[in-house]
């Protein structure tokens, strides 16, 4: 996996904190640690970006789990949740799910539990960032695409001869004004049409 991994714990108890700090550095993960939701949600506002899988405490005073779970939701709903109580409940569970939480883990779980589980997501995380920039690639070279084709038509179209472009199947593709001067066919009754079809002269 890519070095540089983020893993935020928001849990209320240091006991608990300290010890997904411990388990999970030795897998070479950053582990960053909160000790409300406030501090969370302050956390993940600075760069959600920089921030890998969330280790969520449900039974926190103050905020809630289930009320932090919506809010990191709003902020980027692409974060991945594992929600980890010591009350865990199938009602709590579902409702988690319901709300976006990637996974529910309950209280106690051992070391390989929870390397498992935040494995699991790291790996979802990966992929989502992977087709996140596959995306943006492809809509660059689009971009970039549709400028240079602007470009060519604009070279064409200012050319004093006659440019009249066809594909293999005789498809008229491309034609410029001076083309259509020369003609005496409007150029709209050229571009895409087949070149025997148009009344050409010889």
């Amino acid at each position: 996996m890519p070095d540089q991994v983020k893993i935020l714990v928001i849990d209320d108890e240091q006991i608990m904190r300290d010890g997904c700090a411990r388990i999970l550095s030795r897998d070479g993960w950053t582990v960053i640690a909160a000790e409300n939701g406030q501090q969370g949600l302050e956390v993940i506002c600075r760069d959600p970006e920089e921030i890998d899988v969330i280790l969520l405490d449900l039974m926190m005073p103050g905020m809630s789990g289930m009320e932090v779970l919506e809010r990191i939701r709003e902020i980027d709903a692409n974060l991945l949740i594992i929600v980890i109580t010591g009350y865990a409940t199938v009602e709590s569970a579902v409702e988690a799910m319901k709300k976006g939480a990637y996974d529910f883990t309950a209280k106690p779980f051992t070391p390989d539990q929870l390397r498992l589980g935040v494995r699991r997501a790291l790996e979802k995380r990966f992929l989502q960032k992977e087709a996140d920039f596959l995306r943006r690639e492809r809509e660059r070279s689009l971009r970039d695409i549709a400028t240079e084709k602007s470009k060519l038509k604009t070279i064409i179209n200012c050319m004093g001869d006659g440019v009249l472009v066809c594909d293999s199947d005789g498809c008229i593709a491309l034609t410029n004004p001076a083309a259509s001067r020369m003609l005496a066919v409007p150029e709209l009754q050229l571009a895409g049409r087949i070149s025997s079809e148009c009344n050409l002269p010889p």
